[in-house]
């Protein structure tokens, strides 16, 4: 079991989860368990209370004082201008399993920062684009170590999302083979399927997707993917489940806060 504490700084709130009976589940309690020290804690998407354009272009004015790269968003907001910055992003970073780019780590740390916060805006931004009623939040470490998931974890990929369900969260850089589908992105060359996990994680607080629903995105997924021609043994569509809330919450009172306090452990 373990506790989310979230905070607006005047109040706060407390949440608990019951973690899952499964190996991958223990493995990654086991990596939350270490205490590492919280790296991101605002990241809430679907939270309608900023203004992530601007934000966006803040980051992408720091990085542009460094070196010109990177084109600002205008007021327009589509799928196809995201998919287009995020690739940026990927070219500017690099891959978690190669090693940062030259241009990455020769970079002030003040600019590192602003190429990570842009990468996190990216993806607030393409939650707001796709529904407005799915808030999530993602809760990331620092310095935190990644681990291969062994084949017998890769069964437990999913996308029937429930609510106050918690996730493995992607800790690599790149983008799925769902979200490649989802966002219509035909210009990503950093598609990579989830194949590691860490102590960072998601949950979903958006409502339980109804069976029939997800039946139909199954079909349309399964059509497009022969269309694509991906190599990858493993395609890992969705998410890994580690977790469950144990008292349904209203989004109505999830939305009062907007920053992680703490995570504690009960073992």
């Amino acid at each position: 079991m373990f506790k989310i504490i979230l905070t607006n700084g005047a109040e706060d709130l407390e949440l608990e989860f019951k973690v899952r009976s499964t190996d991958i589940a223990k493995k990654w309690f086991d990596e939350l368990s270490r205490s590492y020290p919280l790296y991101e804690v605002d990241r809430f998407t679907n939270w309608g209370n900023s203004d992530l354009i601007s934000e966006l272009n803040e980051q992408i004015n720091i990085i542009n004082s460094y070196q010109d790269l990177v084109p600002s968003l205008t007021n327009e907001v589509t799928q196809e201008a995201l998919n287009y910055l995020h690739k940026f992003f990927e070219d500017l970073i690099g891959d978690v399993t190669k090693g940062s780019t030259e241009w990455f780590n020769a970079a002030p740390l003040h600019v590192q920062e602003a190429v990570r916060k842009f990468n996190i805006l990216i993806h607030k931004l393409e939650a707001d684009t796709r529904t407005s009623d799915h808030p999530t939040v993602v809760v990331t470490f620092k310095d935190r170590p990644i681990f291969k998931l062994s084949n017998n974890d890769l069964k437990y990929f999913t996308f029937r999302w429930t609510s106050g369900t918690v996730y493995v969260n992607y800790c690599q850089t790149g983008k799925t083979i769902l979200d490649v589908f989802k966002d219509n992105d035909k210009i990503a060359e950093g598609i990579r399927p989830q194949e590691f996990y860490s102590a960072d994680f998601m949950i979903k607080f958006g409502p339980t997707t109804p069976y029939i629903k997800y039946l139909i995105r199954k079909v349309l997924v399964h059509a497009w993917l022969p269309l694509q021609k991906f190599k990858f043994k493993n395609l890992n569509l969705g998410m890994i489940p580690v977790a469950d809330i144990t008292s349904p919450i209203a989004h109505s009172t999830l939305r009062k806060y907007n920053r992680v306090k703490e995570v504690k452990c009960i073992k």
